[in-house]
């Protein structure tokens, strides 16, 4: 039976919101719940009338697993090592057991995504080849596949793709073009072993602009966290100022008013494609382990969907096939 551990403490509106969550997945989750916070005040929330049915579930298939500590977002990563009983460590520690003993468990935190990856390298360590973890996450594309954007987080129920289309995100598509980072990625990543031969795990396209994270040309995005957590921001604002733009619009013109009414339905799947709440969390991917990070706003909806995909990525086994396939990867390296 499978596990997935919750921080209860971790986010801007813990930990009302991240029960609340729980108690709306509950009926979609088939395996054991760990609540992971501070025992006391997780007991005084249960209290709620609203929390019945996770109270009801305690010792059944919900269970509580304390933590004394709590990581705040103002904090330094170091803070992993000086708080060892923090919500993020007892989580990260249980999951990391778990992975070694072959018990499928992932742990999920709307809190401190750098102390998350900190703790997750401390205690679940790398997969092979890996020298740094990342985060990526889907992005709508004109394509339903959608295309994974990578340093930020990721799709984990992506379809079978028999040989993605790897691209690095630069200012445009010469050679001629990006910094010195994007250059020597650039480089690093035509050489890797991943993209060679008849076995190679996808195809590296070179670079690609801005424009292809949407056109449905390439499979996966690459770029540093510090651009890929801008381009996440900045849709996230573009999504709120395009609805607050026809708004406007429509009360300024009565048949623009009808015309919005009539599209209601279609807005609203847009809305859905670029809603972080829609996906609810991003894989930790790179560490030995399965570790989710959730948007730091996020409210029950977001936690609920994040506890629904983590217990699909468990089912699915995607960490595992990833492990296998860059344990091939680096058995047919040493053969070269």
């Amino acid at each position: 039976m499978h596990k997935l551990i919750l921080d209860v403490m971790g986010g801007d509106y813990a930990p009302s919101a991240i029960l609340e969550g729980a108690k709306l997945a509950l009926k979609h989750l088939n395996g054991e719940l760990y609540l992971v916070g501070d025992e006391a005040v997780i007991n005084t929330q249960l209290k709620r009338h609203r929390f019945k049915s996770l109270k009801y579930s305690l010792n059944k298939k919900v269970f509580i697993l304390h933590a004394k500590d709590n990581i705040e977002m103002s904090e330094t990563i170091s803070s992993v090592r000086t708080k060892p009983a923090s919500s993020i460590n007892v989580g990260i520690k249980l999951a990391a057991q778990d992975w070694k003993n072959k018990t499928p468990s992932a742990f999920i935190s709307a809190g401190h995504s750098g102390a998350l990856m900190a703790s997750s390298l401390l205690h679940m360590g790398r997969l092979p080849q890996i020298e740094r973890p990342a985060i990526a996450i889907k992005l709508p594309t004109i394509r339903p596949d959608g295309c994974v954007l990578i340093d930020v987080g990721a799709n984990i129920e992506r379809k079978s793709v028999e040989l993605p289309k790897v691209g690095l995100l630069s200012n445009g598509e010469e050679r001629s073009k990006g910094n010195e980072l994007t250059r020597r990625a650039l480089e690093l990543l035509e050489n890797s072993q991943f993209f060679q031969g008849q076995n190679r795990l996808a195809d590296f396209i070179g670079y690609v602009e801005g424009k292809e994270l949407f056109s449905g040309r390439v499979d996966v995005v690459v770029t540093d966290g510090f651009v890929g957590n801008l381009v996440l921001k900045s849709l996230e604002g573009l999504g709120f100022t395009v609805a607050s733009l026809l708004i406007q619009a429509a009360k300024k013109n009565p048949l623009t008013s009808i015309g919005l009414v009539f599209s209601f339905g279609l807005l609203n799947k847009i809305k859905k494609k670029l809603d972080y709440a829609e996906y609810g969390a991003a894989p930790l991917l790179g560490v030995g382990g399965y570790a989710f990070v959730c948007h730091g706003r996020s409210k029950a909806k977001a936690i609920m969907n994040a506890l629904i995909r983590s217990q699909n990525a468990l089912e699915s086994r995607y960490i595992e096939k990833l492990n296998l396939a860059l344990q091939n990867q680096s058995v047919l390296k040493g053969n070269n």
